[in-house]
Parts: C-alpha cells; sequence; structure tokens
C-alpha cells in the first residue's frame, strides 16, 4: 500500500520555474490542488530567503522556504525556524582560497548579497534573482561575520565539476559544495543541505519520511531525495540526477512539476 504524501519540497531553479523566472498559471494550480488536500509546501532553494520569498507568497504567508540550500529556514511571512551560517574562520579560509585562484565568488551576509565588483556575473545574477548586490572591493575577502552561503560562478559548465572537485579537496568535510545550476557550486556550513533541512522540517512537523515527496533537478537536490520517500526528477535534469529519483517527470519548461503532480503525486500516492 502506498504511503499518503503529506509534505512535499520543490526546488525553484529549473524545477518549479521555467527558464524565465515564472511559475505558469498551470503549475500554481497543481500545487494549489495539493495544499488544498492537506499537504503541506514548501520551495527548497539555493537562492536567498528574499529572492524566494515572492514565489512563496504566491501559496501564501505562511509557506515555508529552505533557502541556501537549508542554512536558512523561514516562512514567508519572515519568522525564522533555523539558521547556520559558515563559521566566519572558515569562511575566511575559502574566501582567500579564492583570491588566491583569482576565481569568481560571492557572499551572502544577514540576506544581503555581497560583491567584489558589479563584474558581469555579478549583474547577470542580480537580474535572476531579483536582488541588489552590495558592492565591498576587498573587503569581500575579509567578512564581518560568518556568511550563511557563498556561491562560486565558472565561465563554462565544463569547468563546474573540475573546480568542485577542487574545493571538495580543499576543504574535505569542512564545507558542504554541491552544484546548483551548471556554472553553480554553492558552499555552506558543514551541516547544511537541503535533505538535512528536509529531514528537520519533517520533524517539526510529525512528518514521516515515507510521507515525504521531492521533486528537483540538480546536485544540491540528491541529499532531499535520499530524505524523502518519493522523489520525482526533472526531465531537464543531470543524468546522475534522474538516476536518483523514483520517476522521472517533463522539464521545467513543459511544466514538470504540473505533470507530476497530476500523473504521478495524485493517482498513486493521495
Amino acid at each position: 500500500m502506498r504511503n499518503k504524501i503529506k509534505l512535499i519540497a520543490i526546488d525553484l531553479d529549473g524545477s518549479l520555474l521555467t527558464s524565465e523566472n515564472t511559475i505558469t498559471e498551470n503549475t500554481i494550480r497543481a500545487v494549489k490542488d495539493l495544499i488544498s488536500r492537506g499537504v503541506t509546501f514548501l520551495i527548497a532553494t539555493g537562492r536567498m530567503f528574499c529572492s524566494a520569498r515572492k514565489y512563496a507568497l504566491i501559496f501564501g504567508p505562511q509557506t515555508l522556504i529552505i533557502s541556501y540550500n537549508g542554512a536558512l529556514i523561514k516562512r514567508a511571512q519572515g519568522k525564522t525556524l533555523l539558521h547556520r551560517p559558515i563559521a566566519l574562520s572558515l569562511a575566511k579560509e575559502v574566501l582567500s582560497f579564492f583570491k588566491e585562484r583569482d576565481w569568481y565568488v560571492q557572499s551572502y551576509i544577514d540576506d544581503v548579497l555581497h560583491v567584489k565588483e558589479l563584474n558581469e556575473k555579478a549583474m547577470i545574477y542580480a537580474k535572476n534573482s531579483g536582488v541588489t548586490p552590495i558592492i565591498v572591493g576587498d573587503k569581500l575577502y575579509d567578512p564581518p561575520k560568518g556568511p550563511t552561503k557563498l556561491l562560486a560562478m565558472t565561465d563554462d559548465e565544463s569547468l563546474t565539476e573540475a573546480i568542485r572537485d577542487e574545493i571538495k579537496s580543499q576543504f574535505n568535510t569542512r564545507l558542504f559544495v554541491a552544484i546548483s545550476s551548471p556554472t553553480y557550486i554553492d558552499m555552506g556550513n558543514p551541516e547544511t543541505s537541503k535533505g538535512k533541512a528536509l529531514t528537520y522540517v519533517a520533524k517539526n512537523l510529525e512528518v514521516k519520511k515515507e510521507e515525504i515527496c521531492v521533486i528537483g533537478d540538480s546536485e544540491n537536490d540528491v541529499e532531499m531525495f535520499e530524505a524523502a520517500g518519493l522523489s520525482i526528477a526533472m526531465g531537464n535534469a543531470r543524468e546522475d540526477v534522474k538516476a536518483k529519483a523514483s520517476f522521472v517527470t517533463t522539464s521545467n519548461d513543459e511544466e514538470g512539476v504540473a505533470f507530476a503532480i497530476k500523473n504521478i503525486i495524485i493517482p498513486d500516492f493521495l
């Protein structure tokens, strides 16, 4: 007998959102249909809380947001449930590592984006996420407090895995490191992951692993797959991500979330 789904966690970029950073009306209706059936819906993203909040509010002010890959959990109306920043000493070590290699990195402190300069990478990110960056120059490498997250951006997706592996080799288990998009590498507190954050939320809601569904497309979603009874990869997901999911739906530009809800979740798990 199938377990009834009581909690669904959906990634934003590449999953809930189209390539144009929108949620289609069909997808909104599908998610609201689940909510009307008593399923708790939450957004799980590597994005900043302030960047994810506008999407969460579509579904109500009490919508839970796992942001920064799980380093910060808040409700859309602003109540904080959990915050796990990177230790200041470790953050300075990581930032020095990037400075020595002249790799692009940006920092997030108190839900504010800090960049060294407003170059092309920073401008593209700011436009896509809808946030205004603060230009801090070389002070980026000497932050006043531990950042919630650090983000590396590569020039080409063919470089992303190699740079991720070099970061992991240097910092090992001291730092959470995961690819969140073809050219983005997220870094955080070692206790940070979407999977750990989802487990934390589920425990507080008294929801069992078998009653959780997850939809995502990237490496930073895989730990969520492992924390859920039902995992669904987007059609646009990396092949290694698809291989770890229970099901694969259509792409984010083909309303893959709505398709999964209507054709996988509701018929078989509700």
